[in-house]
């Protein structure tokens, strides 16, 4: 009896040794599961009903970010979609990847569907390479293609790719391994990522790993919600990882900011300071800015032009911001290697008149020179806040001129084309950065008033007997409004101008008939644009028991064209700031007078509503034989946080209602 006791705990521990060494299933302890396959995540993922009818769903974004000693980023993604409807499967049925050859280089190692509990594979030797559609920059941006056989609802669609590089063109450096050389970032050394946390789809998890050497310090910050965080280290390397899980779809809503400035996103980077950026970006351009005798010539010339030979700097910069505006268009061709943030040379771009906004700013800041100008190429970020964090969060380049107080002032020639500032009121409140040798830090462009873009609109007719309405609308604007008005006369050829007012006065009847027209001079910059329009409309006022109906022509105008905001349905909730770009202030009046013997019986009482960041105020009244509206909407700020929007949406629907 002993012996079979022994026996058998001998064949047990024999069995759990064999079991050990040829790794087969262990039970695991009471409550653990063993890591999801990528089936169990495509079952447990759920369906449309789990996610408010999103046609498909983000299971898994998982990116890891190898960083060398160079800057040079490795990273391996993997992304696991579900189809949750057939618009899910129509979207989902080609994938796209987009790169830059010169200085970013993609791999697409693996794609599979995921059908019930079989993985088919998607051959990547079908991929397609093949020219990014392109305007306006004509670089060598190129795109991937792969189209999928044809999905199910709930099926999985599994990718696996390798990225090296950086999405900006490169400098040249010495003793660097041939596989890495394109792909080192403008400031070598360096690293930079912006991660949205945050789709339009929902995501169920998303992970970002950043490898870095043990030797680089690392800035980062989360913003605009909480996720998880950790960092660990090895010998010779430390690891972020940042992750976020069951993430609802961010729904973009109407007149809201950029996306960056809303969800929940990460910015590292490993720059010292933004007076090192404001640097770096000053040496690797500052050989750009060489005066030619061609562009020396045709300065003096603008000057002599403008009558301002002997004028201050500020008149001479005037001129030459707005002949720079006026004659480099925006076409963007590649200069090859150290296309990104290096910018053109003066040179170049007056030779070709064409460039993108950097080239444009390079052809500002030489020409500035050339007057004897202390002037440097900036950075800014249009549309969008910058974070403070040096990482590389700019789109756009503009020029500081620096006077002798040591003060700057901020000139775009990019964003004034057919504008009569120096700098567009649609970009007030941007953060910019300057490069100089000393270095700068990040600044802020001031706040401007509503009233220095105000949209001023005069309207004067009369109802004649048989209900027919004669009027002449007079707008004038500034700021912004400057730029709107020029842009009725530049956008439309001269024998489109008619129809093109007739689609604007259709607002008030269709019946309505222009008869004359006159504008300001569309390249005076000195004064502001202005536009006069006549006209009549036949049965404007309707005969009803015995006297007129009618509706305000300049309320009617200005609600459903001019000033827009008010007729929008702006809904009961939001979770989007509200952006317009600019602050607008509209003060609008409106005389009509009545035919003889008429008068209006119950004018609408005087209306006035103030709220932290917008302002309403209505009249009407009998003067004489006139009936007299007035009517002034003022935005006073040109974004709109949620803890504004309500009072925001009451000013806006009571002015719609008096309209």
């Amino acid at each position: 009896m002993m012996k079979t006791k022994i026996f058998v705990i001998l064949l047990l521990l024999t069995i759990s040794c064999i079991n050990a060494q040829t790794g087969l299933p262990q039970s695991l302890p009471p409550g653990d599961n063993p890591p999801p396959t990528v089936f169990d995540r495509i079952m447990n993922a759920g369906d449309a009903e789990d996610f408010d009818s999103a046609a498909y769903v983000i299971v898994v974004d998982s990116s890891i970010n190898t960083v060398n000693k160079l800057g040079v980023a490795k990273v391996n993604s993997y992304i696991l979609y579900k189809a949750l409807t057939e618009k899910g499967c129509k979207e989902l049925s080609v994938l796209t990847w987009g790169y830059e050859p010169m200085s970013n280089h993609v791999e697409i190692h693996e794609v599979n569907i995921i059908r019930k509990n079989k993985a088919i594979p998607v051959p990547v030797d079908s991929i397609r390479d093949l020219p990014a559609p392109q305007s306006g920059i004509y670089w060598s941006d190129r795109i991937k293609v792969l189209q999928l056989p044809r999905l199910r609802v709930g099926d999985g669609i599994e990718i696996k790719v390798f990225r090296k590089g950086y999405s900006y063109a490169l400098l040249d450096s010495e003793g660097i391994e041939p596989d890495d050389e394109p792909y080192i970032p403008p400031m070598p050394g360096q690293y930079f990522d912006i991660v949205l946390f945050e789709a339009t789809v929902p995501i169920v998890e998303k992970k970002y790993i950043l490898k870095l050497p043990s030797d680089k310090r690392l800035h980062s910050k989360i913003y605009n919600g909480p996720m998880f965080s950790s960092t660990s280290y090895t010998t010779d390397t430390t690891i972020y990882t940042w992750w976020i899980k069951n993430v609802p779809a961010w729904k973009p809503q109407r007149y809201r900011p950029d996306d960056t400035d809303i969800v929940t996103k990460v910015v590292v980077a490993t720059v010292e300071s933004w007076e090192a950026k404001s640097r770096w970006f000053f040496d690797i351009n500052e050989k750009q800015f060489e005066v030619t005798d061609a562009i020396k010539t045709k300065v003096d010339e603008i000057f002599d032009r403008a009558g301002v030979t002997n004028g201050t700097e500020d008149e001479k910069a005037f001129e030459l911001v707005h002949w720079v505006a006026q004659n480099i268009r925006y076409s963007g061709q590649t200069m090859g290697k150290g296309e990104g943030y290096t910018l053109h040379s003066g040179a170049m771009i007056f030779e070709q008149r064409s460039g993108v906004c950097k080239d444009i700013a390079g052809m500002l800041v030489t020409m500035m020179r050339a007057a004897g100008m202390d002037s440097y190429a900036a950075m800014t970020m249009a549309g969008s806040r910058i974070e403070d964090v040096p990482a590389d969060q700019f789109n756009h380049c503009v020029v500081a001129l620096k006077k002798k107080g040591g003060n700057f002032v901020m000139y775009d020639p990019t964003w004034v084309t057919f504008n009569k500032d120096i700098w567009s009121k649609y970009e007030t409140e941007q953060h910019y950065l300057i490069g100089t040798p000393r270095g700068e830090t990040l600044r802020q462009i001031a706040y401007s008033p509503p009233e220095e873009s105000p949209l001023r609109v005069t309207s004067i007719g009369k109802i004649l007997p048989d209900g027919t309405f004669e009027g002449t609308f007079e707008l004038k604007g500034d700021g912004a409004m400057d730029s709107r008005l020029r842009g009725m006369l530049r956008r439309n050829r001269l024998s489109e101008i008619n129809n093109y007012l007739a689609r604007l006065l259709h607002y008030i009847s269709d019946r309505v008939e222009l008869i004359s027209y006159e504008h300001g001079e569309l390249l005076d910059f000195k004064k502001s644009m202005w536009w006069k329009i006549s006209y009549r409309i036949p049965e404007f006022a309707l005969l009803v028991d015995g006297g007129y109906e009618f509706k305000s022509p300049m309320m009617q105008l200005t609600s459903y064209n001019l000033f827009r905001y008010i007729t929008y349905n702006w809904p009961e909730k939001r979770r989007d700031d509200v952006f317009f770009y600019a602050t607008q202030l509209l003060d609008a009046s409106e005389k009509i007078k009545l035919p003889r013997g008429y008068k209006v019986t119950k004018p609408k009482e005087v209306k006035e509503i103030n709220e932290t960041y917008a302002y309403f105020n209505g009249e009407s009244k009998m003067s004489k034989k006139d009936f007299v509206i007035k009517q002034k909407v003022i935005i006073k700020r040109r974004q709109i946080p949620p803890d504004g929007y309500d009072g925001f949406r009451r000013v806006m629907r009571e002015t719609k209602k008096y309209a």
